[in-house]
């Protein structure tokens, strides 16, 4: 550990903390901190003590007590970076950058000059998204310790968020060469690849999703084989498998179409997707997360489909549209769609997050005006914030009905063009062959590509890519136009 060296280094003054340190050599933590609870209960004050109990506190996730432990070392010694370098450290594992870049700076001009906090910096930094003061911070990591794997790959992550996406690849093969089993290097690389269009490689490498712990993915204990494509499937019961959100499902299930009769489908997908799925015109048995699959021969995630078929761009299967929705639910809402006015349009302006918390957001108020005078429109969010409910009541010209997927499928389709951000509506709307006007942002989710205004996964889908990080204007200018392009 080199915390543990650091540590040594920054402490000449004795303190009996041998049982602590010998732990936290050895890897039990649990244990390094029980004794630090000890010696700390005799005398509060021993900084040593403090930081190693960070230490071991961080190292089970304790994050709150390691702060505190962290925050008494810098009130007991002020003058040591060693303890601000640490409380920086926790900081940053609670999600609070803006707090820990100051902790941090401090820590240096103490005289932390360290690999490690260089490293800390830069990742202050990044979730700041200044990534050029974080790249910064990381090269002088690596200019320390040229060998860090972590710098490397976060480099990489800020390479990529700047779009250098050439330069990203470069610093993930340097991890990998350091870490030729690095789980997070290969991660990203995958994203990297597979917006530059490299599925045959991408796709191989995004397969390491299950094996990263950072990864949330709705993992399966199956008992049945995984297929990747690797046997033939005449006779036998194929589970397709929902890992990721809605958008994925309605993405990836498109290849459900490409399974021959002579292989019996079962089809697991998020409850809220059921009625959907079911209404696709496949032969297969739906069943919603949660339930039991029936007995099966084989697995396959959903999004594992396209490298178990062999595709590539130029072979995916783009059908116009594959999502149908219920004509008793476009009975319903009809009335209400048929009110708001000739041109009618649908408008996604977050996903499920905050807007501060989702960088893909808009705010509805900004976009608003840069949409065409002449429409009703239907904003599409199921829940609603507090604003938009204010924004919603303000118009004449807008409705919020607030539906399930199922719902929301009717009205999208009894309108002439969807305005989304990246959402599962996005998704929906272009599954089912609707205009679709989708705004990206700077860095796009892998499937979007690096450029252009197409997507080979939806034929009726315009893309507006930010053309710089964190800005919309651009792209929002374009939105007029671009519907009167489609549909004219």
């Amino acid at each position: 550990m080199d915390d543990l060296k650091d540590l040594d280094d920054n402490f000449s003054h004795p303190v009996d903390v041998s049982q602590v340190k010998f732990y936290l050599q050895k890897g039990d933590a649990k244990l390094a901190l029980h004794y630090s609870q000890i010696l700390l209960a005799e005398d509060p004050n021993q900084v040593q003590v403090l930081l190693f109990a960070t230490i071991a506190a961080r190292s089970i996730g304790w994050l709150d007590e390691a702060f505190t432990y962290a925050k008494n070392a810098t009130v007991i010694a002020p003058d040591q970076p060693a303890a601000f370098s640490l409380l920086g450290d926790v900081l940053l594992l609670q999600k609070k950058p803006d707090i820990a870049l100051d902790i941090l700076l401090h820590a240096h001009n103490l005289g932390d000059h360290t690999a490690q906090n260089y490293f800390n910096l830069g990742l202050a930094y990044m979730g700041l998204e200044v990534f050029e003061k974080a790249k910064m911070h990381f090269n002088h990591a690596l200019n320390i310790n040229p060998e860090m794997v972590e710098a490397w790959t976060n480099l990489g992550v800020v390479e990529h968020s700047l779009m250098r996406l050439a330069e990203a690849i470069k610093c993930f093969d340097t991890a990998l060469r350091i870490d030729p089993r690095n789980i997070d290097a290969k991660w990203n690389k995958s994203h990297v690849l597979l917006t530059q269009g490299n599925y045959q490689e991408g796709l191989k490498l995004y397969e390491i999703r299950w094996q990263n712990p950072k990864v949330r993915l709705r993992k399966r204990s199956l008992s049945s084989p995984l297929w990747l494509g690797q046997e033939d499937l005449s006779g036998k019961t194929l589970l397709l498998h929902s890992e990721g959100g809605f958008g994925d499902t309605i993405q990836f299930i498109r290849y459900a179409k490409l399974f021959c009769k002579e292989v019996d489908l079962i089809i697991q997908c998020q409850a809220p997707l059921v009625e959907l799925v079911s209404n696709m015109g496949l032969t297969a048995k739906v069943i919603s997360q949660g339930e039991p699959p029936p007995k099966h021969d084989f697995n396959c995630p959903l999004i594992s489909l396209p490298l178990a078929f062999g595709h590539i761009p130029d072979t995916v299967p783009n059908f116009c549209r594959y999502i149908y929705p219920c004509s008793d639910l476009k009975q319903k809402w009809e009335p209400l769609i048929d009110e708001i006015g000739n041109l009618k349009i649908g408008v996604m302006v977050r996903g499920s997050g905050s807007f501060e918390e989702d960088k893909r957001s808009i705010d509805l108020e900004i976009l608003e005006s840069y949409l065409p005078f002449n429409a009703g429109f239907v904003l599409l969010q199921k829940e609603l914030v507090e604003s938009e409910n204010k924004f919603i009541a303000s118009r004449v010209n807008w409705v919020a009905p607030c539906s399930d997927f199922s719902g929301t499928a009717a009205i999208c389709d009894l309108l002439d063009v969807v305005v989304s951000v990246d959402t599962s509506i996005a998704h929906l709307a272009a599954a089912m062959g609707k205009p679709t006007l989708l705004l990206l942002p700077f860095r796009p989710d892998w499937r979007w590509g690096n450029k252009g205004e197409s997507t080979f996964w939806y034929p009726s889908c315009t893309i507006l890519r930010q053309p710089h990080h964190d800005n919309w204007k651009l792209a929002l200018k374009s939105i007029r136009p671009a519907i009167t392009k489609m549909i004219t």
